[in-house]
């Protein structure tokens, strides 16, 4: 009866074998050659961007909201071998991302003024401004993400990953406008309007954002698509959304979602 012992671990020795040679995309003589692919390259990204919740900043004054933007997005991927016949592929991507959003409204708010005499003294006379909220982000970005590829071809494929950021930079610039040169007061008079320093303009606070969370993370969910510009060479256009999971600012809960459109140059190389 040893022989079938020995016969049995022979067939398990020779099956073992075989399949890492089938790993190594080695032929074996029960299995065909598998051959392994891996994706490399660079990939850019202009967003549209669109502001969730408010923010609120030291002045006394109305909230900011409905902000919008955009930027650009700059970085490197790779996805791990696969084949090409792989439906599912793993990737990750990395890189810089700069964000710039804009949230704005105009008010009128209630001033005192002289007569041209002096000699009177009139409250709550409307003048109207224009507050004005602008916001620049620099990110240090990852993205392990996982493409859905249906056809060979690539000609349309889709995905999810998550993005997670470090927020090196998030500055917030309040600049308020006069929107108007001459006000009417209730005597008849006509006087002229200017801010404190003779111009129509003043920047109210420069600085950092309040209560900035330096840490932010997004769902993505993608679609692209492959345009062969060689044998090995190829783009990728695609469009990217990104549904925030994370607050940007804790004085509000200001958010910021983004819809990215991508290109990517990847080669396409066996291993």
């Amino acid at each position: 009866m040893q022989w079938y012992k020995l016969l049995a671990l022979a067939v398990i020795a020779s099956a073992t074998v075989d399949a890492q040679l089938v790993r190594r995309g080695e032929a074996s003589p029960i299995a065909p050659e598998v051959t392994l692919y891996d994706y490399r390259g660079v990939i850019v990204g202009v967003p549209i961007l669109l502001q969730q919740g408010q923010y609120l900043d030291t002045c006394l004054c109305p909230p900011f909201e409905k902000g919008s933007g955009s930027g650009i997005l700059a970085g490197i991927f790779y996805e791990l071998p696969a084949e090409k016949s792989s439906a599912l592929r793993l990737g990750i991507s990395g890189g810089l991302d700069y964000r710039r959003l804009v949230a704005q409204y105009r008010e009128q708010e209630p001033l005192t003024f002289s007569s041209l005499d002096g000699m009177q003294r009139f409250s709550g006379i409307p003048v109207e401004f224009r507050q004005r909220m602008s916001f620049d982000f620099f990110t240090l970005w990852a993205q392990p993400y996982v493409r859905l590829v249906p056809m060979q071809t690539e000609a349309i494929t889709a995905g999810v990953g998550a993005y997670v950021g470090y927020m090196a930079i998030a500055r917030a610039v309040h600049t308020k406008t006069l929107l108007q040169n001459t006000v009417r007061l209730p005597n008849g008079e006509v006087i002229g309007v200017q801010m404190a320093d003779g111009g129509n303009t003043a920047t109210v606070r420069d600085g950092d954002m309040l209560e900035v969370n330096r840490l932010s993370a997004f769902a993505v969910f993608r679609v692209e698509s492959r345009i062969s510009v060689g044998d090995v060479w190829f783009l990728r256009p695609g469009i990217h959304y990104h549904l925030p999971l994370t607050t940007l600012s804790s004085s509000g809960g200001m958010k910021l979602s983004a819809i990215m459109f991508t290109l990517s140059l990847a080669r396409q190389a066996e291993q």
